[in-house]
């Protein structure tokens, strides 16, 4: 139970991240509005904002402009310290890749590596997939692996 909540809850999960030393995009969480303000103008346009406890594209945003970020969290977001909302720096252009995996006492048993059609963020949690992943690097895909290799024995799956 305390891993998946760990997955599911991004704040915990991107703090897991950080402490793995598994690349991800400058992130924050926030319980006000100004916090999120503050942010974005620090790490600039775009960003990503998402509820903290969602992993999937479900409820998430890429917003352009300071007024995209506030009609974002007036319309779709409660920001309050019962439901954070957790930014992140977007990177233009990016591959998005997915690992499932299978694992057994912290040790990756087997595994498969996806690569969507569309850029990241583009969609909204209807993807479109490729399997296998037609256009990574040998080297992506090695880095893809250890990082689920990472998650595997921390997460203790």
């Amino acid at each position: 139970v305390e891993a998946i909540d760990t997955c599911e809850n991004r704040f915990k999960f991107s703090q897991l991240c950080d402490s793995l030393r598994i690349d991800q995009p400058e992130w924050s969480e926030f319980t006000t509005v100004e916090e999120a303000f503050h942010f974005c103008k620090r790490a600039g346009f775009p960003a990503l904002v998402r509820p903290s406890y969602v992993l999937s594209g479900a409820a998430m945003r890429v917003v352009n402009s300071n007024e995209e970020l506030d009609r974002f969290l007036k319309t779709a977001a409660v920001v309050s310290r019962d439901y954070p909302v957790v930014i992140s720096k977007y990177i233009s252009g990016a591959k998005e890749v997915e690992l499932d995996a299978i694992g057994r006492d912290g040790e990756l048993v087997n595994y498969a590596i996806a690569e969507h059609v569309e850029n990241a963020g583009v969609h909204s949690g209807d993807a479109s997939l490729l399997l296998p992943a037609q256009k990574l690097f040998v080297e992506t895909h090695r880095r893809v692996k250890t990082m689920g290799q990472k998650l595997c024995r921390a997460l203790k799956i």
